[in-house]
């Protein structure tokens, strides 16, 4: 089985240029953990989860979190992300993107993802350009569609 058979065609990108808050309306909107970064003619420049913008608010973040004591803490959190939301996605992309091709194997794009440790990678076409998303998730039901809907014949 091939990616193109089970990537998610209508993948949400942005321009490099995008704000951090047009990033967190994306993310949290549309429900996904990455946002690829495209320029004009949809060619890949970068990749932006939400790990990078929580790490972009606060570089120690996971630090920080642990010690949180008191609501003013936790407010003091909120004014740091409304004094970051102009910020571009430039700013915070990962340059270095773990892609997979279209007509991959999906095998071969899972122990990608599983050796990188990654949850998604973009999907180019021949010409380079973004034509998808795909996930462990699109990856664990290929996998696993044929034997429960065998099993239910079976019964």
């Amino acid at each position: 089985m091939k990616i193109y058979e089970i990537m998610s065609k209508a993948t949400v990108s942005a321009s490099s240029d995008a704000t951090f808050r047009e990033l967190w309306k994306l993310i949290f909107k549309r429900r996904v953990n990455a946002v690829p970064v495209v320029d004009k003619k949809n060619i890949l420049l970068g990749l932006v989860t939400k790990e990078d913008l929580l790490q972009a608010l606060y570089p120690d973040y996971r630090e920080y979190v642990e010690e949180l004591s008191s609501e003013s803490d936790f407010e003091a959190m909120e004014d740091r992300v409304r004094d970051m939301a102009g910020r571009r996605a430039k700013d915070v992309m990962c340059r270095r993107v773990i892609y997979t091709r279209k007509d991959s194997p999906i095998m071969r794009a899972l122990s990608r993802m599983i050796v990188r440790r990654v949850n998604q990678l973009p999907v180019l076409d021949e010409n380079d350009t973004l034509c998808g998303m795909v996930t462990k998730g699109d990856i664990f039901n290929a996998l696993f569609r044929k034997q429960i809907q065998g099993k239910k014949r079976k019964n």
